[in-house]
């Protein structure tokens, strides 16, 4: 057998082989222009596609609901800290001018009894300013975080619900 006729018995076979596949995939090339998609089904795929649609709009306006609530919290969180920080720059301004008038009353007095009392005066005066300056700083820190927390809290319970129905 030479070369050339073994080449053309492979062909041949191998176009036996393939002949049903050939045959049906012809059947097919016709068949396909028959084929129509009903018309419930291409509704039904667009119905989907539209509540899928929807969906996306809501879970997106979650999401940006939330991040409002944290982004004000978050303000509330950082103003209450300038707050803090202005609160502690006033204090030093006044305990430094306290300071300074402590001094030039110790210097009008006449003795030493009574450059004593001035000074004893001056520091009950200056320790009652500066226990309620930080009582009133303590006060607007433990507000802002409590509105916070409350925040946080009401923008994650609104995720609670929203996670029960995607399970």
């Amino acid at each position: 057998m030479t070369e050339k006729t073994a080449k053309t018995k492979a062909t041949a076979t191998e176009s036996a082989a393939f002949a049903p596949v050939a045959q049906i995939l012809e059947t097919l090339k016709g068949a396909q222009e028959k084929i129509q998609v009903p018309t419930a089904a291409r509704d039904f795929v667009k119905q989907n596609a539209e509540s899928a649609k929807a969906r996306v709009a809501d879970v997106e306006q979650g999401a940006l609901n939330a991040t409002a609530t944290v982004e004000k919290a978050l303000v509330a969180v950082v103003g209450a800290g300038a707050t803090v920080s202005r609160n502690v720059i006033d204090a030093t301004v006044a305990n430094v001018t306290m300071t300074l008038g402590g001094i030039q009353s110790l210097a009008d007095a006449s003795c030493a009894q009574d450059a004593a009392k001035r000074y004893v005066d001056f520091v009950k005066e200056i320790g009652q300013a500066n226990i309620v300056r930080a009582q009133d700083s303590f006060n607007a820190v433990r507000q802002a975080a409590t509105e916070s927390a409350k925040a946080l809290q009401a923008e994650m319970g609104k995720f609670a619900p929203f996670g029960s129905k995607a399970a």
